[in-house]
């Protein structure tokens, strides 16, 4: 009996949801976790002060940069619900290349850090994903450099959800690394690198 439990398991697991036919409403975000968290942590050493970075990365979203992967969708479109974007508590929906979506909040916003919530997940992350915390700090390294580090602590929903997050750890690494490499060359060939 266990194995046809498991074997159920596995089977709603690998099945993907299709995309909704309308956008998820609003819903309170859980408590930020701060425990059980996997984390992926993405550095770039960028040729421009930690200002004129930041400056940069309010023109030039780090969205825009991701390469999909054969599981995960690009963002496609960023609509605010609550808030002025970039303000600490602003939320917004973001819809993937593939038609399903995401809503994230700012808990966050200063010269030196950026942390935000995402929550809600209409994709297979949904099945076994509560939260994911993104944290990206700006080090300044020189009068012209700064090293970018972004982290990205996924907190599953239970012990066995946590079986297939960790099983898709490497791919979502390299799909931050893409958005991250794409922001980097950007950012250093408009600083004239």
């Amino acid at each position: 009996m266990r194995a046809y439990a498991l074997a159920i398991l596995l089977f709603a697991a690998a099945c993907a949801p299709a995309p909704p036919t309308t956008p998820p409403e609003y819903e309170d975000p859980p408590a930020v976790a701060t425990e059980g968290l996997r984390t992926i942590t993405v550095v770039e050493e960028i040729p421009m002060s930690v200002p004129r970075l930041r400056a940069f990365q309010e023109k030039n979203l780090l969205t825009d940069f991701f390469e999909p992967t054969d599981t995960i969708a690009a963002p496609d479109e960023l609509e605010i619900l609550r808030g002025t974007w970039p303000t600490p508590g602003a939320v917004r929906r973001v819809k993937l290349t593939d038609g399903h979506y995401v809503i994230e909040r700012i808990l966050e916003n200063r010269p030196e850090l950026f942390t935000y919530q995402i929550w809600v997940f209409t994709n297979a992350a949904g099945r076994g994903v509560e939260q994911i915390i993104g944290e990206q700090r700006f080090i300044a390294t020189g009068p012209n450099s700064t090293r970018f580090e972004w982290d990205y602590k996924i907190k599953p929903k239970s012990a066995v959800t946590g079986f297939f997050v960790d099983r898709q750890l490497p791919e979502i690494e390299a799909f931050l690394q893409s958005g991250m490499s794409g922001f980097a060359a950007a950012a250093t060939e408009a600083a004239g690198g």
